[in-house]
């Protein structure tokens, strides 16, 4: 059960990480400004919790140990990297509500994407009437705020 407690904590620090980030985009800060942000000090915490914990030459020698799958890393970081500062982006032009409302698709990708790359995903009746959910979802909320 530790997953599913770290899995709606990340929600809930999403929820408010969107909801001030639209504040402040809203007050004049710019997507990449709050993206650099972000990051900056992503990083700096990053860097305190490796310290504390000794984790330097494990992190170090786990990338080097993905050999071939190196070339994955460099996807999620660019994937990361471009989609944080599209959601920023979005946020901005839009609202966060709305935003993160589409951006919830996410799953349907990430089980779409884990089946093409890597045959992970199995795809039965509950996973498609959740999808049709989704997507219907993504529907309404989209048609209604035009």
């Amino acid at each position: 059960m530790t997953w599913l407690f770290y899995a709606l904590g990340a929600a809930v620090l999403w929820g408010v990480n969107y909801a001030v980030s639209g504040r402040l985009l809203e007050r004049g800060v710019s997507p990449q400004t709050l993206f650099f942000i972000d990051l900056f000090f992503g990083v700096l915490a990053l860097a305190a919790l490796i310290t504390v914990t000794g984790k330097w030459q494990a992190g170090a020698e786990e990338v080097r140990a993905l050999g071939p799958d190196m070339g994955w890393l460099a996807v999620a970081i660019m994937a990361t990297t471009i989609a944080g500062m599209l959601i920023f982006m979005s946020i901005e032009a839009k609202n966060a509500t709305l935003s993160s409302l589409i951006e919830i698709t996410y799953p349907l990708f990430t089980a779409f994407f884990a089946w093409v790359l890597f045959r992970q995903t199995t795809f039965n009746t509950a996973t498609v009437i959740g999808a049709i959910l989704i997507f219907a979802g993504v529907l309404i909320v989209a048609r209604g705020n035009r």
